[in-house]
């Protein structure tokens, strides 16, 4: 039997309801089995599962509760970043009120003998300085944060 013919019969075992071909010719002997199909059984608990949603749903209205009874206290925190590229260089240090206008950088090129100042757009109390002091800077890299209050 060619290579060819073994072919077909594994075609043919495969797409009928045959379950195990055995042949034989001679002292050639050909068995082929399909495999048995893996049956993959889930569990499933929806007593559990429903009493996690249930506890999940209590939850959420103990936390939406709460969130109406609670006094809302807005604090806006905000990002300076860079204007330009360069070493940084800083004005402010952390827990220091800033005044709209007011310089808390600055940011120098010395090699085009080129200096900018970073302001502060808004009112408020520096938070956390992000760079530091002599530290190469790009062009939009964040430098400080800024609680608005």
């Amino acid at each position: 039997m060619k290579l060819h013919d073994i072919r077909e019969l594994i075609k043919l075992v495969n797409q009928s309801s045959i379950e195990e071909l055995e042949w034989e010719k001679g002292s050639t002997s050909i068995v082929i089995k399909k495999a048995a199909p893996v049956v993959v059984a889930a569990e499933m608990e929806p007593v559990a599962q429903v009493a996690e949603v249930e506890t999940g749903y209590q939850e959420a209205a103990v936390t939406a509760e709460a969130a109406e009874q609670a006094p809302v206290v807005q604090e806006m925190i905000h990002t300076i970043t860079s204007t330009s590229v360069g070493i940084f260089s800083t004005s402010v240090a952390a827990g220091q009120k800033v005044q709209s206008g007011d310089v808390v950088g600055r940011c120098t090129v010395d090699a085009l003998q080129l200096s900018q100042d970073i302001v502060s757009p808004f009112d408020g109390e520096v938070v956390e300085l992000l760079a530091e002091d002599g530290q190469l800077i790009d062009y939009g890299k964040a430098l400080l944060t800024v609680k608005q209050g």
